[in-house]
């Protein structure tokens, strides 16, 4: 199965004349390092890295609109820790 979706993905997003770039979105690092060994610029970003962590979430607002919606404000220190 690597060896097929690799060489997949090597013909599609590697060899593609017409494709300036591709986008892969829901991938584990884990499939970065077996089936994608083929493709070069692989960059991997992060909801744990600094610029894309404000892009996926809740805010502090609307988690405690969430919270109070669902009447669970007393957990509302317990999902800050986290």
């Amino acid at each position: 199965m690597t060896d097929f979706l690799g060489g997949i993905f090597s013909a599609v997003l590697k060899t593609n004349e017409v494709l300036e770039k591709g986008n892969l979105t829901g991938c584990l690092r884990i499939a970065k390092e077996s089936i994608f060994t083929g493709l070069n610029n692989f960059k991997v970003n992060s909801i744990f890295d600094e610029v894309s962590s404000q892009q996926f979430g809740f805010s502090s607002t609307e988690i405690s609109s969430l919270l109070q919606d669902y009447h669970l404000r007393e957990y509302q220190r317990d999902i800050k820790d986290w």
